[in-house]
């Protein structure tokens, strides 16, 4: 176990501001395997203090020099998470990998604690719907959401894409010859396109920039737009259509 104070060194979660979690202190992650341990180790490069939490000896000494307090216990038992502290703590994981029965333990445990703001990685849309159900509103599936990103990737008109809501997407990709070298304004990408130009990055620059409509993007460019996931992709794809 670590001996360093987990409560004394709160940064961002994820992304974002610091400053609502520098007055909430760490975040508890619970389950250390590939998902997990890759989750904290992000959080703690980010200044975050982690309260790692699992039943496997083995990786609570991997992670024992690295993050804030770790611990082997077992997260369904109530009384251990109160020991842990793990009731105090404003941002809970819940990283368990196929031991669904844990999981779902863990989650109902943690909501009758009273923590509000638990993420839980789902195996599985029954898994999915069970944590929905029992009261955990921010549930991941991580190999679902990769399998889905991965999929645009492959196509080879977007080079990233991060779904933000089932009919809501910001895709990564290069400006169509047929909106390039002239002003959006006079395209009228979002009415015709039904997608929003959001940013733009020039070949010469290494920084973004606001797509705003007098903004003239050119072949070579890097944009982010945003939109229903099929608008996009059909917007990425306007120059095959010009070569057929």
């Amino acid at each position: 176990m670590n001996g360093k104070s987990w409560m004394a060194r709160p940064a961002a979660f994820f992304a974002g501001d610091p400053s609502p979690m520098a007055a909430h202190g760490a975040v508890a992650v619970i389950g250390l395997g590939r998902f997990g341990g890759s989750l904290a180790r992000e959080l703690t490069a980010h200044g975050v203090d982690v309260i790692g939490i699992d039943i496997d000896e083995g990786l609570i000494a991997e992670y024992s020099d690295e993050l804030a307090f770790v611990s082997r216990a077992d997260s369904t038992d109530e009384a251990v998470l109160r020991q842990l502290g793990v009731n105090e703590v404003d941002r809970v994981v819940i990283a368990i990998g196929s031991d669904l029965q844990a999981s779902i333990l863990t989650a109902s445990k943690l909501l009758k604690l009273g923590n509000k703001h638990i993420w839980a990685k789902a195996i599985s849309e029954p898994h999915a719907e069970i944590l929905h159900q029992l009261g955990a509103t921010n549930v991941v599936r991580p190999e679902n959401d990769m399998g889905t990103r991965l999929a645009h990737l492959i196509r080879g008109h977007i080079s990233d894409f991060l779904p933000i809501d089932a009919d809501f997407v910001l895709a990564r990709t290069t400006p169509p010859v047929r909106v390039a070298d002239v002003p959006l304004a006079s395209v009228g990408v979002r009415s015709r396109y039904g997608v929003t130009v959001v940013a733009f990055k020039r070949k010469t620059s290494q920084y973004w920039d606001i797509g705003d409509p007098d903004v003239t993007l050119y072949a070579d460019d890097e944009i982010l737009i945003a939109g229903h996931p099929k608008k996009v992709e059909a917007f990425s794809e306007l120059d095959k259509d010009d070569d057929n």
